[in-house]
């Protein structure tokens, strides 16, 4: 039996006139892939809806992602509400991310294989090389149908984004550190020292990020915020814990949580030595508890 796969998104569907609708993928391999196009504003009546969608569109193991707009007022907070509806074994996966601002592969603008675009369409024009160069992730307006290429892209690239991200977090760490060879063990606060630095100010917010340790509406929110926009690029771990454990089972976020205490402890305080060497280890050992690619051609 094919599985369904079902992308939900909340965005401002309704500036192109377009009602809250389902979209269809085309081809005959994608009978069971659809598009939600849902404009909900955060709300308690809101997260109740969305609560229903899911667990409909999850029935018979079929898989759903749902992309939450931050400007329509989702927070990390309302993705807890999501990960942990009682779905019984005959429901399949559900995922949930935070999106906006165009800063998300989800993005056309970011991403040619992408499919939002502008003002609330699946489509977007940009300038490449002084022409103007139309991109669309539409196959047929008519039947409401989306091309199957974006739709598969986006979402390989976010059944594969907490690896990634991790993955990128362990290698710039490490690559940060290793400026510091032949050094390879650091005295308690030393490596908060190096991270404080102005040159580092990213990496160590996604760190902050990464242990859970940056409040929504915060200051610190706001600039990593800003990072990624700069950087079209996801930088933040939206209840990092929480993903892992609902997407990759128990052990994968008993890993998370062993590694997560370990940077708390003695990168973000003074709790003991870091060793480079345990420290990729930790990381290593989290990886290996993630299924997948790393990246997708």
């Amino acid at each position: 039996m094919i599985k369904a796969r079902t992308i939900v998104i909340i965005w401002y569907w309704q500036r192109s006139g377009m009602v809250e609708e389902e979209w269809n993928v085309a081809g005959s391999s994608h009978l069971e892939d659809r598009v939600v196009c849902l404009d909900r504003p955060a709300s308690p009546a809101a997260v109740e809806t969305l609560k229903k969608v899911l667990t409909d569109y999850s029935r018979d193991e079929g898989e759903v992602m749902l992309f939450l707009h931050r400007h329509h007022g989702y927070f990390q907070d309302h993705l807890k509400d999501f990960l942990h509806l009682p779905l019984d074994d005959s429901h399949g996966l559900v995922r949930c991310f935070l999106f906006g601002e165009g800063a998300d592969e989800i993005y056309l603008t970011t991403n040619a294989r992408g499919l939002l675009g502008t003002s609330g369409t699946f489509t977007a024009n940009m300038m490449f090389e002084g022409q103007q160069v139309g991109l669309s992730a539409v196959a047929d307006p008519e039947r409401r149908e989306l091309k199957s290429a974006h739709f598969n892209h986006v979402w390989q690239v976010y059944r594969q984004a907490l690896r990634r991200r991790i993955y990128e977090l362990k290698e710039d760490l490490l690559g940060c550190l290793a400026q510091a060879l032949p050094t390879t063990v650091f005295a308690p606060g030393e490596v908060y020292q190096i991270l404080n630095k102005p040159e580092h100010r990213m990496l160590l917010l996604r760190l902050l990020s990464f242990v859970g340790r940056i409040r929504k509406r915060s200051d610190l929110a706001r600039e990593i915020r800003t990072f990624e926009q700069q950087n079209n690029r996801t930088l933040t771990f939206d209840d990092c814990g929480i993903q892992l454990e609902t997407a990759h089972g128990t052990a994968a976020a008993e890993q998370y949580a062993l590694l997560a205490a370990y940077v708390l402890r003695n990168i973000l305080a003074r709790g003991g030595d870091v060793s480079l060497l345990e420290l990729r280890e930790k990381f290593e050992e989290l990886l290996l508890q993630i299924s997948g690619l790393t990246y997708h051609s």
